[in-house]
């Protein structure tokens, strides 16, 4: 019975989403709809006058579209003043930095460095490919 009941909730729930996917296409696409439906009527005057009533401007509204009325003022901000803690140099910690050059002792060749037993050399030599069986072999490859 639970299981009957939540395959029916879930039924349902896929519907409402079925649902609101279609009116919502239809009321995107529907918004040009009336508009082009009457003009292939018969009534294609009447109806386009009851879809697109005309606004008729008053003078006041076409004198405002011409005339703009920009306000141009050239902005200018204040000259900067030079006051008293701006050079006071214990609000900035110049009075704590401290320059010191650093300089490094020559490097120096030591005993242990020239000893030839302390550096053993490995020359690693490769030994020359070999050809396997396995690499040949039918059964591995399925040729």
């Amino acid at each position: 019975m639970k299981t009957k009941n939540n395959v029916q909730k879930t039924i349902l729930r896929s519907i409402a989403v079925v649902v609101s996917f279609v009116l919502i296409s239809i009321t995107v696409s529907a918004q040009d709809f009336w508009k082009k439906l009457l003009e292939n009527s018969s009534f294609n005057e009447i109806a386009l006058a009851m879809v697109e009533t005309p606004s008729k401007k008053t003078d006041a509204e076409t004198k405002a579209e011409t005339v703009s009325y920009a306000y141009l003022v050239e902005e200018s901000e204040p000259a900067l003043e030079l006051e008293d803690w701006m050079n006071d140099e214990s609000y900035f910690g110049g009075a704590n930095l401290r320059i010191t050059t650093e300089t490094e002792a020559d490097l120096e060749i030591e005993d242990w460095m020239l000893n030839e037993e302390l550096f053993q050399v490995n020359e690693n030599v490769e030994l020359p490919l070999e050809l396997e069986p396995w690499m040949t072999s039918e059964k591995v490859w399925e040729m």
